[in-house]
């Protein structure tokens, strides 16, 4: 298990390895240009990469800013990108950074979001296959818990990109639940990257469902698994 907001160096307990160094961009306080640089430059002076929290175009505009500043490094990613205009795919995709992003929130928040946001950017709230199709790398996640944990329901939510009134927002954005549940499966040093298979001396981190996985993504629901392994021992059985 990885932790991104492990101090750079600092002991951590067995099973525990440091991730990406987070950075939290508020939006009411935004760090100046210079300053975000620097908060990226020393994780990667210590040949580790960030993770920059991005919910809004102002704050992904800075981060790619402060990246011009300092360079990119491998394993560089944004976090949320929750407003992506194609231009700026484009420039995610030139700087080879990953972007982690919560289909989800459609599912749950949307209809807030069509209240509260710019419609500008309304078009442009948690892209997937905009980001895909500009070859950024892309992985699904929870952000539990303030998004649903089930990784079934991002599965659904991705597919659908409806609102909780039924609305749908963002239909080009729509994905195939088995092209989220590559990225849920992608490693956690690597999210976007292809997804881990079962094979002699991996971990046994399994998940048994009561059908072929196919008829399972056709309608994705947590009800079809039946068993589920953590280093070989059960810890869900049906």
């Amino acid at each position: 298990m990885q932790l991104l907001g492990a101090a750079t160096g600092a002991p951590l307990a067995p099973g525990l390895s440091s991730g990406p160094y987070k950075i939290l961009l508020r939006d009411h306080d935004l760090p100046g240009l210079e300053e975000l640089a620097g908060l990226i430059d020393r994780p990667h002076r210590a040949a580790r990469p960030v993770a920059v929290h991005c919910v809004t175009r102002e704050s992904l505009l800075l981060t790619l800013a402060a990246l011009e500043i300092v360079g990119t490094r491998e394993g560089d990613r944004v976090e949320h990108a929750a407003v992506v205009p194609p231009e700026i795919c484009e420039q995610l995709a030139a700087k080879r950074l990953t972007v982690v992003t919560q289909p989800s929130f459609i599912a749950t928040r949307g209809d807030t979001y069509l209240a509260s946001v710019d419609p500008r950017d309304a078009e442009h709230l948690y892209p997937y296959a905009t980001l895909l199709a500009h070859g950024v790398p892309t992985a699904p996640s929870s952000d539990a818990p303030f998004g649903d944990p089930d990784p079934w329901r991002t599965m659904a939510a991705a597919a659908s990109r409806r609102t909780p009134s039924g609305r749908v927002l963002g239909s080009h954005e729509r994905v195939a639940p088995g092209v989220v549940l590559a990225g849920f499966l992608s490693p956690p040093h690597s999210p976007g990257g292809p997804p881990r298979r079962v094979a002699p001396g991996c971990p046994a981190d399994l998940c048994l469902l009561g059908e072929p996985v196919e008829a399972a993504l056709a309608r994705p629901s947590a009800d079809q698994v039946v068993l589920v392994l953590r280093a070989g021992k059960p810890v869900f059985r049906r």
